[in-house]
């Protein structure tokens, strides 16, 4: 809080700090123009500057008080005001009249965003759920279809990212509020990496890639669903920078006992100045603009999970020898926030 000094003070009673020099020059020789005594004259002066000294103590004070309630008021200030001011001069209720009305007029505005994400949340919520019947559809057609298999797999890798894009919409619909889906208890983590790992068996066929798994044997207390998704995002990164490589997946512990899940690949790798700003919204870096369907979403909402979680993520890298992203579990209870 900004401290309010004697100079403000001044500036704010500068036509009031004028009169007063004036006045301490002008009323003396007045005094001695018309013949009376100097000492008289002075004494004049020093009962005007003693008065006004008390004036100005007493009058610093208040205004200093009305400052400091401004202030703490600024501090708490929201689109919803309810903390009222009592206006004690009738320009101040002129000022706190034009704030009131801007208060309206921001609540206004607030409500109408408002109203208008919760339609477009609705909207594009159904949009997904809507998608995926005929991703379902067509998936089933080409399990039954008798298209040779190197084609068959490749429009199935397809479908499986087209239903993989409309899941991370959807969840990413749903990060703000997924505090409201947690459910935290404990998990073997060897199980959860497992299931995430399946859905993604026909690509580790296709880019002929290996996987390796193991010490995977913990418990870990999590929520499951946004855990898998969590993992998912991270393979699924591994998987489109690794061609032909290996993928190793296991957990150890850090320095203070806390369990870690390592994803590690062989991959193109990550320029060092970009993994300071890979999880930010939006930013794909080098990778992402050779790439032309990075999105810049994923490792996005990889962190807005990982934190809502409790966990931590860090990623080390090395162009053309691979990236490592370590999660790191909290060694306590999780606590929703």
């Amino acid at each position: 809080m900004k401290s309010f000094r004697f100079i403000d003070y001044m500036k704010l009673r500068v036509t009031f700090f004028l009169l007063l020099f004036l006045s301490g020059f002008l009323f003396p020789f007045l005094q001695y123009l018309y013949g009376y005594r100097v000492e008289a004259a002075w004494y004049c002066v020093e009962i005007e500057l003693f008065l006004s000294i008390v004036i100005v103590v007493i009058d610093f004070r208040l205004q200093k008080n009305k400052y400091i309630k401004l202030q703490q008021r600024l501090e708490n200030v929201s689109v919803y005001e309810t903390e009222t001011y009592v206006p004690s001069t009738c320009l101040e209720q002129e000022y706190e009249q034009i704030i009131s009305a801007l208060y309206e007029k921001a609540k206004e505005c607030s409500d109408q965003m408002e109203m208008r994400y919760k339609g477009q949340i609705e909207y594009f919520t159904m949009w997904v759920h809507q998608i995926k019947t005929p991703i379902a559809a067509l998936s089933l057609l080409l399990d039954n279809s008798d298209l040779e298999y190197s084609l068959k797999s490749a429009m199935k890798q397809e479908v499986f990212k087209i239903e993989q894009y409309a899941s991370i919409v959807l969840e990413y619909l749903r990060i703000d509020n997924m505090s409201n889906d947690f459910i935290l208890s404990p998990y073997d983590l060897e199980k959860i990496v497992k299931k995430v790992v399946k859905k993604y068996a026909t690509i580790f066929i296709h880019e002929k890639n290996t996987l390796v798994m193991d010490n995977l044997e913990v418990s870990v207390q999590t929520d499951e669903r946004w855990l898998a998704f969590l993992i998912e995002q991270i393979l699924s990164n591994a998987l489109k920078y690794t061609k032909e490589g290996t993928i190793h997946i296991y957990s150890e512990k850090d320095y203070i006992n806390r369990t870690v899940l390592v994803i590690e690949d062989t991959g193109i790798g990550i320029k060092e100045e970009d993994i300071p700003r890979i999880f930010e919204k939006g930013y794909t870096g080098l990778n992402g603009r050779m790439n032309q369907k990075a999105t810049g979403i994923g490792l996005y909402l990889c962190k807005k999970v990982a934190d809502r979680l409790s966990c931590s993520i860090s990623v080390e890298s090395k162009v053309r020898e691979g990236t490592k992203v370590s999660i790191f579990f909290p060694k306590e209870n999780l606590e929703i926030f």
